[in-house]
C-alpha cells in the first residue's frame, strides 16, 4: 500500500509543477518554495528530497519547453 501511496504522491506532485509553471508563471525556485514542504515534509507519505527534486527538474523541464512553444506561436 505504501508503494503505491508514494507513486500517487509523486504523480500528484508533477501535475502541481506544471500547473503552477503554466498557470501562474512561477519559475523553479518558486514552485520548489510552494511544493517542497508539502511533499518532502508533509505527514502522509512523504517521498525523500531526491525525488522531489528530480521530478521537479524533469516537470520544470516540460513547463520550459511549453512556454517556449507557446512564445513562438
Amino acid at each position: 500500500m505504501d508503494l503505491i501511496m508514494k507513486a500517487l504522491r509523486l504523480h500528484t506532485l508533477r501535475g502541481d509543477i506544471q500547473q503552477l509553471g503554466m498557470e501562474t508563471g512561477y519559475n523553479k525556485r518558486g514552485i520548489r518554495g510552494i511544493l517542497f514542504e508539502r511533499y518532502v515534509c508533509g505527514m502522509e507519505t512523504p517521498i525523500t528530497k531526491d525525488e522531489f527534486d528530480s521530478v521537479l527538474t524533469e516537470e520544470y523541464a516540460k513547463v520550459k519547453a511549453w512556454r517556449a512553444k507557446r512564445q513562438g506561436n
